[in-house]
């Protein structure tokens, strides 16, 4: 089949409700318009009024409430929780 770039691609616009019908595997422009394609190859371009809307989901937050807790990542603090071992100094034989 002959794909010439005068050929239309067809365009079907659908309103999402809700952010749970976004898909996991969405791709980004440089200018910021979110995209991703179905199995069979279409691609799908999210609206702004869309994703304002998905502003206020609590995925949205910063850090999301639903993120494990970490030390040193989505909680404060230092990574490490116990101190190391102290290590003595060790004396190398040499006279003072």
């Amino acid at each position: 089949m002959d794909q010439r770039a005068t050929d239309a691609i067809p365009v079907r616009r659908v309103r999402l409700t809700d952010p749970s019908q976004l898909p996991q595997n969405l791709g980004t422009t440089p200018g910021g318009t979110l995209f991703s394609t179905t199995p069979g190859g279409t691609r799908v371009i999210y609206d702004r009024d869309f994703m304002l809307h998905c502003k206020d989901s609590p995925v949205a937050r910063t850090p999301p409430s639903e993120l494990p807790k970490m030390p040193g990542f989505s909680i404060g603090g230092d990574v490490m929780t116990s101190q190391p071992p102290s290590q003595e100094p060790v004396e190398n034989g040499a006279s003072k």
